[in-house]
């Protein structure tokens, strides 16, 4: 049985072989690549939305330790009037 040698005086099999293992990698390769793009792109959105998200929650903190601040001199008061009248009882 002989074998058909191309031109390098490789054997058409082994060239075949060869020649699918590096279409292998290369598919691998690319397929790597497009994934790796696509979490470089959910990244970027992640951190857009983070810098959204940040300015939000700053102005959403601030109003509620303005709403902290207001609710404990409220207490504050409210103890103060307590301890008044338990001095005047007296």
């Amino acid at each position: 049985m002989n074998s058909r040698l191309n031109m390098s005086g490789v054997k058409f099999s082994q060239t075949v072989t060869v020649a699918g293992f590096i279409m292998g990698f290369v598919t691998i390769w690319i397929h790597l690549e497009i994934c790796i793009a696509e979490i470089n792109v959910d990244l970027t959105n992640l951190k857009q939305d983070v810098i959204m998200h940040k300015t939000d929650n700053r102005k959403d903190m601030e109003l509620l330790r303005n709403d902290n601040n207001d609710n404990t001199l409220e207490i504050l008061r409210k103890v103060d009037e307590i301890q008044i009248y338990l001095r005047n009882k007296k």
